[in-house]
């Protein structure tokens, strides 16, 4: 029998009462040898008979669903969902998604029902709909994606008319809530074969149509650094990172501000002026932090001109220049590939993308989750640019340990909690990331791996140490400086970044505070 002990007394008892037979899931995965912790039955006798029952017998019965409504009971992990039927499984059968998930077995008998060649798609591994294709589609449009996870999940190839009945009704996923699209594509995401996954969405043109900011890198030419475009780039990470919704997320978002940024090594030359657009020199559009100081002064820029926006610089550097400029701009002979500031704009993307969705019901945290999402996308150069130097073994070891230290220390502090985990997935996400088809020699990958585990040891210290403060004499100090409010917790943090950074600072040396505190008193 189908089920786990809890599952197969509650069919006993209600096998008792009628026809009873177990559909979907379930069978389909006994007939691989796969164990299922939900089962689905169906049944001719009413729901509410059936609740009444249950209640009875003393289980909790939960009637779930708005339309096609289910009977479900839960214990732990484990879950079991009854429904009704006419008694006429052939009728049932054609009401379901899939050839393969249209397989009954009566619980009584064991008998096996078959009314649409299920078990004959099973052994040849195909995924075929049940009935017209189309007409399942349009029944439920969020098929559409179960397709995807089935077909990759268990590696069943897709007949062919349930193929294009999917691709042509693919927009009616517009009318499917947005709960569970996300929850379906959450499922997709952790999958083993996730690049396979990737790819018949891609076939599918699901990203062109739900998330075309992903479709447009499609041939992106990268830097030399790059053996991939920028998709493909994407699918080699997105498969390097551990099979959790929120590193898959951020892996798959994490290069979208490339195209957005993709840009040809430049020089401008000319005076800054502040227009309604912004900074500008010679009609092209400046981006960069603090240009008010160089407002009306004559600058050579040197940057890149965007792909996609060509009115507009990214600028790498600025200097100051009184030598009257012969020309006004200038590409860069053979000039490098940029995508400067490229992750700032993946998160700007994140935030514009999130609303399509419901991540915060899959994601660890909910909203934080989604925040969380938001940071790691925004931080995942962090790791390079920060150890650039050491990476190409130009850096000195104790300067490296440092950076390795305040690296550790500014990632995981949230300014409440030292949160361990916010390193691990940042750290996880740098590695596919670096490794993500790009020209690394292996010199390069065994410093990588040596910066990577020197991080995890620091993080390991920072956590021990931040467990272990002791804050009452310092409690005592600040008193005595009349520190209340505000100025105590800016005082508070300045102090603590201090005495985390560097083990020779102690919260109970006076000297050390009172230094401490002639610096805050001076900022």
């Amino acid at each position: 029998m189908i089920g786990t002990s809890f599952q197969r007394e509650i069919l006993k008892k209600l096998s008792d009462l009628g026809p009873l037979y177990i559909v979907g899931g379930a069978v389909r995965d006994a007939q691989l040898g796969i164990p299922a912790k939900d089962v689905d039955v169906v049944t001719t006798l009413p729901l509410q008979e059936i609740e009444i029952k249950l209640s009875d017998w003393g289980y909790t019965p939960h009637v779930i669903g708005a339309h096609l409504q289910t009977v479900s009971l839960f214990k732990e992990t484990e879950r079991l969902d009854i429904a009704s039927f006419s008694g006429e499984v052939e009728k049932d059968a054609l009401r379901r998604d899939f050839t393969l998930n249209a397989i009954y077995q009566d619980v009584r008998t064991g008998e096996i029902k078959d009314p649409l060649g299920g078990l004959q798609d099973l052994d040849e591994r195909r995924l075929r709909a049940c009935g017209c294709a189309v007409d399942r589609f349009v029944e439920d449009p969020l098929r559409i994606m179960r397709l995807i996870r089935l077909s990759v999940r268990y590696g069943f190839e897709i007949e062919q008319e349930t193929w294009q009945a999917a691709v042509d009704n693919l927009s009616l996923l517009h009318k499917v809530s947005s709960e569970r699209v996300t929850e379906e594509l959450a499922r997709i995401l952790v999958l083993e074969e996730i690049d396979k996954a990737l790819g018949l969405l891609d076939d599918l043109g699901y990203w062109q149509m739900y998330i075309p900011e992903l479709a447009r890198l499609k041939g992106l030419v990268q830097n030399r650094y790059h053996t991939k475009d920028a998709w493909e780039h994407t699918r080699h990470v997105v498969r390097n990172t551990p099979n959790r919704v929120l590193l898959r997320l951020a892996a798959l978002f994490h290069d979208m501000g490339k195209w957005e940024t993709a840009s040809r090594e430049c020089y401008v030359w000319g005076t800054v002026r502040l227009t309604n657009q912004g900074y500008q020199v010679e009609g092209f559009k400046l981006v960069d932090k603090n240009l008010e100081r160089w407002k009306d002064k004559n600058v050579e820029v040197r940057g890149g001109r965007l792909d996609n926006y060509p009115d507009t610089i990214v600028i790498k550097r600025i200097t100051a220049t009184q030598a009257k400029a012969k020309k006004h701009f200038e590409l860069v002979p053979a000039g490098k590939r940029h995508f400067l500031q490229h992750e700032r704009e993946s998160a700007r993307l994140v935030r514009e993308i999130l609303p399509r969705f419901q991540w915060s019901m899959v994601l660890p945290g909910g909203n934080k989750g989604e925040r969380e999402l938001e940071y790691l996308v925004g931080h995942h150069m962090v790791g390079t640019l920060t150890f650039m130097s050491a990476l190409k073994g130009e850096a000195e070891h104790p300067k490296v340990r440092s950076k390795m230290r305040h690296f550790a220390w500014e990632i995981g502090w949230n300014g409440q909690v030292y949160n361990k985990q916010r390193v691990e997935d940042l750290l996880d996400l740098w590695r596919a990331d670096f490794l993500g088809g790009k020209q690394v020699e292996e010199e390069t990958i065994e410093r990588f791996n040596w910066i990577q585990e020197q991080i995890r040891s620091e993080c390991a210290f920072l956590l021990e140490r931040d467990n272990l403060l002791n804050w009452a004499y310092f409690g005592e100090y600040t008193h005595g400086k009349g520190l209340e409010g505000e100025k105590f917790g800016q005082f508070k943090e300045q102090v603590r970044r201090q005495v985390m950074l560097d083990a020779k600072n102690n919260l109970n040396d006076p000297r050390f505070l009172e230094r401490e505190y002639g610096f805050f008193k001076k900022s």
